[in-house]
């Protein structure tokens, strides 16, 4: 006789054999073996004695539990934040492909040796694009979206150029991280120009950028994470905030999302063809939603 679990791990339904009759009526514990992808967003692992498997998300596998704390925006505010957990790494082409059944990624091909081509960062991709995903994903795995996304354009098929976005931050949803969540998890509780230090000396060991990248994108975590094990943080590609882009307030805030109005969005990291100093943990860009260039990707946060 079997007995089993129903439970549900980042919204997905998952079936948890705790014992079994082995097919000849004796009952065991399950062995699991080690989790593995079976796609790039499921990952499942199998009983050793009688081949059941569980399932679970290979995204929420691969999320970092950030603590809440404070961060001094580029020297400017503090922001106070509450816990989050942030994907270690940039969503990948395969994920995004996934998701979305579309990888628009410019560096397609080439990948550098000993590195695997679907696991390089997705980009390419709006922030329209970014922002649909995180709603895709979220259904995929039965959570709440975060976005209601009106007047999208084009009506089907990427890139989207053009959309109104609102967000209820109240949902359980995958989301792209506010301004001060991306620095505040960047600096990992440093305070010096990249997290590894004030000096670029040894920057290679934590980024790819202009002096190290050969002119293109890398396997995502190939690089040393900072303190709060997220990798590439510094370089590789550029990635989209939520925020629009303005100017900082001079106050003190509590999980601030930015200004409330503007014509582009934050991006912040860096990427393979930026000097150092763009790369740093507190140097911030800015783009057009609707811009899209292999130079540009973005990484999930979620509760």
């Amino acid at each position: 006789m079997k007995i089993a679990l129903i439970s549900f791990f980042a919204g997905m339904l998952v079936l948890v054999l705790l014992a079994c009759d082995n097919g000849n009526g004796t009952s065991h514990s399950h062995t699991w073996g080690d989790w593995s992808e079976t796609t790039a967003i499921i990952e499942t692992r199998t009983c050793s004695t009688c081949s059941e498997t569980g399932t679970r998300s290979a995204i929420q596998s691969k999320m970092a539990q950030i603590p809440a704390g404070s961060v001094d925006l580029s020297g400017t505010y503090t922001a106070n934040l509450s816990a989050f957990k942030m994907g270690k790494y940039t969503v990948t082409q395969a994920q995004y492909e996934a998701v979305t059944g579309n990888n628009p990624s410019y560096f397609l091909t080439d990948a550098a040796d000993g590195e695997i081509q679907e696991k390089r960062p997705v980009e390419m991709v709006t922030w329209f694009d970014a922002i649909e995903f995180c709603n895709k994903l979220s259904a995929l795995e039965g959570l709440t979206p975060v976005y209601t996304i009106t007047g999208r354009t084009p009506e089907t098929g990427y890139p989207i150029t053009a959309a109104t976005v609102t967000a209820d931050i109240s949902k359980n949803g995958y989301r792209l991280p506010t301004e001060a969540q991306w620095e505040y998890a960047c600096r990992a509780g440093t305070t010096t120009t990249w997290f590894h230090g004030n000096a670029e000396t040894g920057l290679e060991n934590y980024a790819w950028y202009s002096a190290n990248s050969n002119s293109k994108t890398h396997e995502v975590g190939k690089k040393t994470a900072n303190s709060f094990g997220l990798f590439d943080m510094h370089g590789n590609v550029w990635e989209w905030c939520w925020d629009w882009y303005g100017t900082y307030p001079n106050d003190t805030l509590t999980d601030p999302t930015g200004a409330v109005a503007g014509s582009d969005r934050v991006r912040r990291g860096g990427c393979w063809d930026s000097s150092a100093a763009f790369a740093g943990s507190s140097s911030r860009y800015l783009g057009n939603p609707d811009r899209r260039n292999s130079h540009l990707g973005f990484r999930l946060v979620c509760p």
